[in-house]
């Protein structure tokens, strides 16, 4: 659920609505301005079925867009899919990356992430996207 937390903040400054990937058909994205993609970073990826999804689009014309996840590491992870995009026409104008709980063997480290501190980072980010 960070993630999601994470969207509906950047959802509610910008006045837009939060749509999980199994209710989003390629179409549905033609029209906007601009798209948020939101993932967890697992595996050190985005989530295949996000990155299957951008791979299964059709060509963008410049479509501006974001990404932002959240992610234990304070390693950006979104280098490939940030690719993808940019191969599938869509222009990027940020990042926004969270972070999350992080349980290396049996220690449990940034407990509570997202924060409020974490939130409104994240409507700040949203403030300056370019929409």
């Amino acid at each position: 659920m960070n993630t999601e937390r994470i969207a509906a903040a950047i959802g509610t400054e910008l006045g837009a609505e939060m749509k999980k990937l199994t209710d989003v058909r390629p179409q549905d994205l033609d029209g906007f301005d601009l798209v948020g993609f939101g993932s967890g970073i697992n595996g050190f990826n985005v989530h295949p079925e996000l990155t299957a999804f951008v791979t299964g689009l059709t060509e963008r014309k410049r479509q501006k867009s974001f990404v932002f996840t959240t992610c234990a590491s304070n390693k950006d992870w979104t280098g490939k899919f940030r690719m993808l995009l940019a191969a599938k026409g869509f222009s990027v104008g940020g990042e926004f990356h969270c972070p999350g709980l992080w349980t290396p063997l049996f220690f449990r480290i940034r407990r509570g992430h997202p924060n409020t501190t974490d939130i409104e980072s994240a409507r700040v980010f949203a403030r300056s996207l370019p929409h």
